[in-house]
């Protein structure tokens, strides 16, 4: 080998040891929904759910510190707005491609249309949503589609705090219907004890890829390569989809 072969592969390894250092010299912040079970909610002062399980396994594998906070979503945003840490479990529009880095995708969620059992007809379509108060959640993205057809007016949103909150107000007919994610949507339907009473569509009205972000700004964007690398090995070997799973198989106990 030349001395400058050597040099050079001294200097890679030396800036590769230094990459590694400052990737675990402080813990990265990244922010997750409070009210959102099972995919990530609060429990106690800790992050709990599918997301926290995938952040944790994801950054543990890419040799990253993670600190994990549950907040509401609307703050979530605002932190992410701010550069004052990284976000999980959010979708991809068009607006947010301009102000955040995104990684390689780490799930397809499901969104469902929630309503009454004896109404008729029943919404398929979120045009069939027209003239009705739907329930969202406060700060949500529906992604492009959805957002677009609430700007149009096709149905007027209820903001809520969360699916707990608008699963309330749905059972108490002061919205006509509601949209959630399936898995979190069935969760709160067993826990409220709405079976008799609340129902789902067959099939959902959009399926969102969910992501982990980063302001632009952000100096943790130069992580992002390891991250993704670490989401493509934990899916290829199937720990992404044991998290869901057992995640999910303990919703079920709710």
């Amino acid at each position: 080998m030349t001395f400058l072969a050597r040099f050079l592969a001294t200097s890679l390894f030396v800036v590769g040891m230094a990459v590694l250092a400052a990737m675990k010299s402080h813990a990265e912040t990244i922010y997750v929904d409070e009210a959102n079970p099972p995919f990530m909610y609060r429990a106690g002062d800790k992050a709990t759910g599918i997301y926290p399980a995938m952040i944790q396994a994801i950054f543990l594998h890419a040799g990253i510190d993670v600190d994990i906070v549950a907040v509401p979503w609307k703050r979530a945003i605002e932190n992410l707005d701010a550069n004052k840490g990284g976000v999980a479990g959010i979708y991809k529009n068009l607006e947010r491609q301009k102000k955040y880095y995104f990684s390689d995708p780490i799930h397809v969620e499901r969104l469902m249309l929630y309503h009454h059992r004896d109404i008729a007809p029943k919404p398929d379509e979120i045009e069939d949503l027209r003239g009705q108060t739907v329930g969202v959640i406060r700060g949500w993205s529906y992604g492009d589609q959805i957002d677009d057809a609430r700007k149009r007016g096709v149905f007027t949103a209820s903001e809520a705090s969360g699916d707990e909150q608008n699963f309330q107000m749905l059972s108490l007919g002061r919205v006509d219907s509601l949209i959630a994610i399936q898995e979190a949507g069935d969760v709160w339907i067993k826990r409220l004890k709405l079976d008799e009473k609340i129902t789902r569509g067959e099939e959902p009205v959009r399926e969102n890829t969910t992501y982990i972000v980063f302001n632009r700004a952000s100096s943790a964007i130069s992580m992002m390569t390891a991250i993704n690398r670490s989401i493509e090995e934990l899916r290829e070997n199937g720990t992404l989809q044991r998290i869901t799973e057992d995640v999910l198989q303990g919703a079920s106990n709710y």
